[in-house]
């Protein structure tokens, strides 16, 4: 039941050492590592050892995507191209599945060892992600405690939630909201929150119509950072009806680019998503805080 405290599962050590061994063969940890996709620089920028990261992509440094855009700044970045990993010559490149299908090719055609990450659809896969890293990368201990303290601190904001459970949409550019299956409605029910799109039978991204919006007429609107680039998109989910609605909170709710990727830096748009549940709906427990 979505009101109900979550338990998310934990891998036992046997389970862990299996899947270290289905990830990789056991040799030493890789000098040199380049990471050719976003969502793989967050998890390589945070569980690599020193001097064992050369470069991340370009996008890294990118502050409506990236939590991690100042540690960027540290690495040199590329823009995922062959030419670039070839001239590096790195032990392992890893990248996303969704990340140029060319280069990937072609560099595994070369004998560069690569490793393909899929984009993480909910907060429960991420703490696999996060320990199949830090088995690609030598790093298990530190893998180990970072996706433990993930799933721990997940496991006490659902055990703070209640049947008090505000309406809320993540309404972006032209319209797209996220519906069942993605990262933003696990975050969203993470915090206490009931994903209108996904209640209403949204599955994925997915356009969402302004009138079902304005008659709903949820508790929260959560709509993104006005961009230095503008786009026509954006005056969607900032259109005049919305900002009627009498009672609706509407706002940039939750940390630039927390919500780009499942890293471990996606913690920070659960907490102020729970934060301002409580604020909202407070629970009963909330009262006596």
């Amino acid at each position: 039941m979505l009101g109900r405290r979550r338990c998310l599962p934990r891998l036992s050590g046997l389970a862990l050492l299996a899947g270290a061994l289905l990830v990789a063969p056991v040799s030493a940890a890789p000098k040199r590592v380049m990471s050719l996709n976003l969502c793989t620089d967050q998890l390589a920028m945070t569980l690599a050892g020193p001097d064992q990261l050369v470069s991340v992509s370009f996008l890294s440094r990118e502050p409506s995507l990236s939590m991690l855009h100042e540690e960027a700044q540290a690495y040199p970045v590329n823009r995922g191209l062959a030419e670039e990993a070839f001239l590096e010559k790195p032990d392992l490149v890893v990248t996303g599945t969704y990340a140029l299908h060319n280069t990937t090719a072609l560099l595994k055609r070369l004998d560069f060892h690569v490793e393909e990450f899929s984009f993480a659809q909910t907060l429960e896969t991420i703490p696999g992600e996060i320990r199949r890293m830090g088995v690609l990368l030598g790093q298990e201990e530190k893998a180990e405690r970072i996706a433990g303290d993930f799933t721990d601190e997940l496991e006490a904001i659902a055990a703070r939630q209640c049947d008090r459970r505000p309406t809320m949409i993540a309404y972006d550019q032209n319209g797209i909201a996220p519906g069942g299956g993605t990262l933003g409605d696990s975050v969203m029910r993470a915090a206490g929150f009931a994903n209108l799109a996904a209640d209403l039978g949204v599955v994925g991204m997915a356009p969402f119509p302004l009138e079902e919006v304005i008659a709903a007429r949820p508790d929260v609107i959560s709509i993104s950072r006005k961009q230095d680039a503008p786009t026509l998109g954006e005056h969607v989910p900032r259109h005049p009806a919305i900002a009627a609605l009498p009672e609706t909170r509407i706002g940039a709710f939750v940390p630039e680019g927390s919500l780009s990727c499942g890293a471990p830096g996606v913690m920070e748009a659960v907490r102020a998503l729970a934060a301002l549940r409580a604020e909202i709906a407070p629970c009963p427990q909330d009262a006596t805080q």
